[in-house]
């Protein structure tokens, strides 16, 4: 199935305020999704092996995303797709390993908002935040680093293993969307979506295959059942559904902002329904990472989500 050329959407200017509103809460609802999966992955993974995890979930993302392939009559793939896919999959595959490793190590709130200075690279990669003036990028960045250094103090050797490798991600989540954002309009954004989540799929069960001593879990409990469901199913497909169909109904900042909420719907799961608990400098540390993000968000152009952002001429 290759892309089909569509009139362009209605600009977000245009769109009436009611429309724009309920497109606003999908992108809020698809964002709640992204912050739940936090503490409900990091409770997975104390059940089975990282890379199992990772490739069960997107064995199913990717079997979830064939109805929106089959749309025009068919499941083919274009050819010139498959490379582009293969290139974003590989990418991706590092953001959720990365990603998932750290969580595994740290708590799941702490995770949430380091994961979240995605932002920060990409507006720094991309020149975007130099553009707006040395000072104020300057200024930024250190309102990044502060918080970041609030959230895991007043131990400096609170900074876990688990930080740093959820850092790593942080900068795999921006490169992935720097690429996307060079090839994605190319090319239709289903495919280029089951694409990446067969990819990560297929490695993801290779790794676990190579490193891990099962990949089937020995009991298939209720929360973990919950957890592919929550993390395939929402965070995954109807995520990447409500983002391409309802972002362009809104303008970049504004669902940038939505976005950025990520790190908060993490840390309010973590907190409220899963045991853990942060100090009041982390949560101030906290807020001072919402407020960098959200300078980085309107600096850049790019979109700041990784796995879900693949609007293309298809919507």
């Amino acid at each position: 199935m290759s892309a089909k050329k569509k009139s362009a959407p209605p600009a977000a200017s245009a769109a009436p305020p009611r429309v724009r509103f309920a497109a606003e809460g999908m992108l809020a609802a698809a964002t709640l999704f992204w912050g739940w999966t936090f503490p409900v992955v990091k409770d997975a993974v104390s059940q089975m092996p990282v890379f199992a995890f990772l490739g069960i979930r997107f064995a199913l993302a990717a079997a979830l995303m064939l109805p929106l392939l089959g749309r025009s009559g068919g499941f083919r793939i274009a050819r010139n797709s498959a490379g582009g896919g293969a290139g974003l999959g590989a990418l991706l595959f590092l953001v959720f390993a990365f990603q998932t490793l750290g969580l595994e190590r740290t708590s799941a709130a702490k995770c949430g908002f380091v994961t979240g200075l995605n932002v920060a690279w990409v507006a720094l990669l991309s020149g975007a935040l130099l553009r707006r003036g040395a000072a104020r990028a300057g200024a930024a960045t250190a309102l990044a680093v502060g918080g970041l250094w609030l959230l895991t103090a007043p131990d400096a050797s609170s900074f876990n293993l688990g930080d740093f490798l959820t850092l790593v991600c942080s900068l795999f989540i921006a490169l992935h969307i720097l690429a996307l954002d060079r090839i994605g309009g190319r090319h239709s954004s289903a495919e280029l979506a089951f694409l990446q989540f067969a990819f990560v799929a297929l490695a993801s069960l290779g790794a676990s295959a190579a490193l891990e001593p099962r990949i089937l879990p020995e009991v298939w409990s209720g929360e973990l059942i919950f957890a592919f469901g929550l993390t395939a199913l929402g965070a995954t497909v109807f995520s990447f559904w409500a983002q391409t169909h309802f972002q362009h109904r809104t303008t970049p900042l504004r669902a940038g902002l939505i976005f950025i909420l990520e790190p908060a719907f993490a840390a309010g799961f973590a907190v409220l329904f899963y045991g853990e608990s942060l100090p009041g400098t982390a949560w101030v540390g906290a807020g001072l990472m919402l407020g960098a993000m959200a300078f980085f968000t309107g600096a850049s152009p790019h979109s700041p989500h990784p796995a879900m952002a693949m609007e293309s001429d298809e919507t």
